[in-house]
């Protein structure tokens, strides 16, 4: 089956930018921020970016471009580790599943900023509670007599629950007291839901030349909101402050292995390492594009990104603490209560609040579909790794992607979604993807060899790896991501929802879907080994280390040049 390739190496270079920025710049890296010591963290997230995610990024686009493949194929140079393809495409289903979910939670709010007054911002409709506190009350730090009380901030003097949370508990989520009981469907997230799939769907069927210019509008158009938000949030009383939270670097922090670790973890997640998007995108790529000045500056300009963002995000919470009169980090909270509780409240309390909520929840869609999208792509480029012999639509894989996310997905809109959701997204990503990118670097820089890698490269764009990104692959990366690894396995704590504590049952489900991405790599071994045909265990493990014949003499690659389609080896 012939693949696409691109119609100007630009486009992917910004789809690579849209899928790394996405909307964690916005939820977790704010997160981050605020529990690890404000700027220790930044100092930490730059250092890892630059010896970490550099490296992996740059092997997975030249392995991924040398292959013109998927990312099952392009494990063709160690087929005894075929199994990481696999792996990393459980890894990215199982996230896309969820990240569906949360575009739908964005869209619903968005839909709702266009009202007159804004409903998370009072507390006169129909879901309220008598222990609701409107973001009037809030803001002036009234003093509400405890009804189940709940806090947004750590050191919040308010009790009571807010108006924005029960906005995104009893109508967004309808939500239910947990695990045992997930409730009826939520149809307006179900509807929500499937308009979010036709929207991918009509993103994608075209095929790359048409996703790879729409994403220059969801890429620039972010770019120039957060531009806005950072302008107008500096010019707002209390913005110094919540600046001066995010930068001061809080030395002491550099003590706790913790912060390392969520510093690198952070650094290979954000760029999507080891979930087969960067090997997809970049096997559609001109044989000749330089591999190593790409990874850099994606790198760079995907951390440069999230630190911008980032101060947008703080001037904001500082004047919300100023209008409060609390701390800054009295409104620290985490993953999705601040996406859909804390934003909320802050952006009622600025001037014309319609507006912002308008321009912050379609920030969010935006970067949302620029994760989506190669996403799903490379999910679809897997199934057709592995069945193109059966079926030779393109489309016929996209489809396939879509529908098995909608049905999988319809647990996660019920009313008791809230809690898969974080379940699933507690246990899909890590320590699975560390494992699997640690792999990546001991195959290619090991097992396949930084000789033939320096072979392809000169063949490719004719120079040679630098020294400082050899070394990085063949020690520094491996040992950074078992230490990852490991300490991720040693820190592990059960899933947690605000107070709601999970069942163990609802633990061991979460290791299953851990293993699910990890259990390939064992078994497409196994299964490697036993279909040799040499006579002893020796003989069939050292056959099936060899690269096949494409990737054992790289030199011997011809490039077919398409000149209006891209380069690249059909």
């Amino acid at each position: 089956m012939a693949r696409e390739h691109w119609r100007h190496q630009f486009d992917f270079f910004v789809t690579l930018v849209g899928y790394g920025v996405g909307s964690g710049a916005f939820i977790k890296f704010p997160f981050y921020c605020m529990r690890n010591g404000g700027g220790a963290f930044l100092i930490l997230f730059m250092f890892f970016t630059i010896i970490g995610a550099i490296p992996c990024t740059f092997v997975e686009m030249t392995i991924g471009q040398h292959s013109q493949s998927g990312p099952v194929n392009v494990w063709n140079l160690c087929p005894l580790f075929k199994g990481l393809g696999l792996g990393s495409v459980m890894c990215a289903w199982f996230f896309h599943s969820y990240y569906n979910v949360t575009f739908c939670w964005f869209m619903y709010y968005f839909f709702f900023s266009f009202s007159e007054v804004i409903p998370w911002d009072n507390c006169n409709n129909t879901w309220n509670t008598p222990a609701c506190v409107s973001n009037t009350n809030l803001w002036r730090n009234v003093s509400i007599p405890p009804y189940n009380a709940s806090e947004i901030g750590n050191t919040s003097k308010i009790k009571g629950v807010t108006a924005a949370e029960e906005f995104w508990k009893n109508k967004v989520l309808e939500m239910t007291d947990g695990l045992m009981d997930l409730g009826g469907i939520t149809w307006h997230l179900l509807g929500c839901l499937v308009i979010t799939h036709v929207i991918i769907f009509l993103w994608i069927f075209k095929g790359i030349k048409v996703s790879g210019k729409l994403v220059y509008i969801t890429v620039a158009l972010p770019i120039i909101l957060i531009t806005v938000l950072l302008i107008r949030g500096c010019l707002l009383p209390g913005s110094a402050d919540g600046i001066y939270y995010y930068i001061y670097p809080k030395l002491e922090r550099l003590m706790e292995p913790k912060v390392w670790i969520q510093s690198c973890s952070y650094a290979l997640h954000s760029l999507g390492i080891a979930t087969g998007c960067i090997i997809t995108m970049s096997g559609r790529n001109r044989m000749d594009n330089n591999c190593l000045k790409n990874a850099v500056l994606l790198c760079l300009v995907d951390s440069l990104t999230a630190v911008i963002t980032g101060f947008a995000f703080f001037t904001i919470v500082g004047h919300a603490a100023y209008m409060r009169g609390v701390r800054v980090d009295a409104l620290e909270s985490s993953g999705y209560n601040l996406a859909f509780i804390v934003y909320p409240e802050m952006l009622a309390s600025l001037p014309f609040p319609q507006s912002w909520s308008v321009l912050t929840f379609a920030t969010l869609m935006m970067l949302g579909i620029d994760s989506m999208v190669p996403g799903t792509e490379s999910i679809a480029a897997a199934l057709e790794d592995l069945f193109t012999q059966c079926f030779k639509k393109r489309l016929f894989f996209t489809c396939a992607v879509l529908l098995s996310t909608l049905l999988f997905a319809l647990i996660y809109v019920s009313q008791g979604g809230i809690y898969v959701v974080t379940l699933v997204d507690w246990y899909a990503y890590f320590p699975s993807t560390a494992l699997i990118a640690m792999l990546e670097c001991i195959v290619v820089g090991w097992l396949y060899g930084t000789e033939r890698l320096q072979t392809i490269v000169s063949g490719m764009w004719k120079q040679r790896v630098p020294l400082f990104m050899v070394i990085s692959l063949k020690f520094v990366c491996p040992v950074l991501l078992l230490v990852t690894f490991s300490y991720s396995l040693y820190s592990y704590r059960p899933p947690k929802y605000d107070d709601y504590i999970y069942p163990t049952w609802a633990a061991g489900v979460g290791w299953m879907i851990s293993l699910a991405s990890i259990l390939p790599i064992p078994i497409m071994c196994l299964w490697t080994i036993c279909n040799r045909n040499e006579s002893t265990l020796k003989e069939k493990l050292k056959r099936s280390m060899e690269p096949s014949e494409y990737w054992a003499d790289p030199t011997g690659t011809e490039v077919e040049l398409h000149p209006v389609a891209g380069h690249g080896r059909i």
